[in-house]
This record gives C-alpha cells, structure tokens and sequence, in this order.
C-alpha cells in the first residue's frame, strides 16, 4: 500500500500488483487484460517520476472501470477525480468503493477515505444544468485565487446533467455544434445548490469572402457565357444620318436648280446674253451638285443596309463608316466607306 497527501487530505492508493492479483480478486467481477492495461497505465501516470498526471491517468481509470467495473479501480479512479476538482465524481467513486470493498479493505485505509469523503461531501456544490437543444457539452472553469484556471468538460447533456464541483467563482459555457456558445458564471458558496437552463440560439450562416489576390498574381474572373444576338452596328446609325443629310440636301440644291432655270428662262429673250448664259451655267452646276447628292444618296442608303442585313451574330461589333467630301474639276460629291 502506498499513499500520498494532496490538499490537505490523506487518501490511499493501490498499486496494479496488488489491485488485480490473482489472489485479490476473489469473488469480484473478472478484470479483462485490456481493463488490466488501463489499470496499470494510470498507476504508471500517478506515479510518474516528474509529477503525478492526473488527467490522463483519469482517462485511463475510467476506461478500465468501463471494461471491467471492479470496485478495485474506484480508489484510484476517485482520487484522480478529485485532483481534478470533478468532486461529484470523487464522491460517488469513494462511496461505491467503501461499500462494495467492505471488509476487504484495510481498516486504517477505510477509516482515512471515510474522513476525507466526508470533507469532500461538506464543501461540494452541486449544480444542475440543461440545454435546449439537448446535446450540449458543457466547459466549466474555475478561477482560484491562486494558481491556473482549473476547467472540465461535462456531457452531452441529454435531459439534465447534475456535476459535483467545488466552492468558487465558475464559468460554465454551453457548446453545441451549429449554435452560438452560451456562457454562465456563478458564484458557487459551499454546501450550496444551483441550476441553470443553457438556450442556445442557432449561428447565422458565413457567407465565405473570397480574400483579395496577392500583390503581382494576374486577377481572374468568372465570364458568364456569350448569349447569341445580332447587335446594330454603329455605322448603320451614321449611315442613316450620312442618307438622311444627302437626301435633304439634294432636295435643296434640287430646288435651286429649278429656281436657277426659271430664271434663265426669264432672262433668255435676247436682250441680255452674258446674263443669261450666266444663270445658264449656274444652272448647270447646281444640276451636277444634285445629281452628285442623289447618287450619294443612293450609295450611302445602299451600304446602310448591307450593314443592316449583313450583321452577323455576335456579343461585341465594331462596324466603322467613314463620309469623307471630295471635289474635282465639273465634279463632286461624297465617299462613303465602311468595315464590319
């Protein structure tokens, strides 16, 4: 038997050899060679050569009582509890252990974890916890006045979850996945009794935001599929306005030319010849501008609509028309020119 003192209470116990001797088990429940493994793994833990390792030796104790619930690893498995600071655990493991072990355990060893389980029963608090929805881990922490944060972890809680802890200020926060945490502090007085119902509200959905690119990296972006249609080229427009302008202009110079006969028929009696052979020739002139007009008319009307009918079928077009005035001796007119 060894032993060792933590906080103030003397608690006893038993090495792997003699926990599941074969003489020792008696008429207790088999002890598997896996519940064995984990035994001797926590023993290992509690007397690790820098310092007792308490919570995984807790884990280890646990599994082996899972396996094989021998009233054997409730010693061990509730003094690990308790350095935890899981006292509700400690309690119940320290009682299951005196009553089951009975006469097999060591009188002075009985007597000792019969005091320290009634030290243990005066301070502890107990407190009630549920969560809506159900399914909630619960983390508590303890902030002692001296020393680190001392935190377990509880659950799933299913109906009502009851955890035994020890007097002070605590932090219990409710966690379940697709939920925003919720958090609840309590003072925690001992011999005291305390409850609480965790309601979790459901997280809101994160839109992912794609992070911008990094300095030098060519920038992508999604282009969504060219629909087909048959836009109007610009120059379609243009040529429009270039037929609209030369029909209105061969309409004018049109009617000058008639307004220049009249009055070359007037003129035309024999009493002034130089007059008349002038309005003659304005006459003539004024007659070749409109031809000039009409025909240009003509050609830029004619082009418009090749550009009109010969569109083709694309989502970008870049159809140019150019009007450019030329004149020559006894002629003139317009050069209409276009690319599609």
């Amino acid at each position: 038997m060894k032993s060792f003192r933590t906080d103030g209470l003397c608690l006893g116990f038993l090495v792997a050899g003699l926990l599941f001797s074969s003489a020792a088990l008696g008429a207790d429940v088999p002890i598997s060679e896996k519940a064995r493994a984990h035994f001797n793994a926590g023993v290992s833990l509690l007397q690790d050569p820098d310092g007792a390792r308490y919570e995984e030796a807790y884990r280890e104790f646990r599994a082996a009582y899972a396996d094989s619930p021998s009233w054997k690893v409730l010693g061990n498995l509730g003094i690990s509890a308790m350095k935890l600071e899981r006292d509700g655990e400690a309690i119940e493991a320290f009682q299951k252990y005196l009553a089951q072990g009975g006469a097999a355990i060591d009188r002075d060893e009985k007597a000792q974890m019969a005091r320290d389980l009634a030290t243990l029963t005066a301070g502890v608090v107990q407190v009630e916890l549920s969560s809506v929805p159900a399914g909630a881990s619960i983390v508590d922490e303890r902030v002692p006045l001296q020393g680190a944060t001392v935190k377990n972890t509880y659950g799933p809680v299913a109906d009502k979850l009851v955890v035994g802890v020890r007097p002070g200020q605590h932090r219990f926060t409710a966690h379940l996945d697709g939920h925003e945490d919720e958090v609840w502090t309590a003072d925690a007085q001992p011999g005291s009794a305390l409850q609480h119902q965790f309601t979790l509200k459901e997280a809101p959905v994160v839109v992912p935001v794609a992070p911008p690119p990094l300095a030098g990296s060519p920038v992508t972006s999604a282009v969504p599929p060219a629909q087909a249609q048959r836009p109007v080229p610009t120059g379609v427009y243009i040529g429009l306005v270039a037929t609209g302008a030369l029909a209105i202009g061969t309409g004018v110079v049109g009617g000058l030319s008639l307004a220049k006969h009249a009055d070359f028929q007037s003129k035309n009696d024999g009493s002034d010849p130089g007059g008349a052979q002038t309005l003659r020739d304005s006459g003539k002139t004024l007659n070749l501008v409109t031809d000039v007009l009409l025909g240009s008319a003509v050609v830029a009307g004619g082009i418009t609509a090749v550009l009109y009918f010969s569109r083709p079928t694309l989502t970008a077009d870049h159809a140019t028309l150019r009007l450019t005035p030329f004149a020559a001796p006894q002629v003139g007119g317009l050069s209409l020119a276009g690319s599609f």
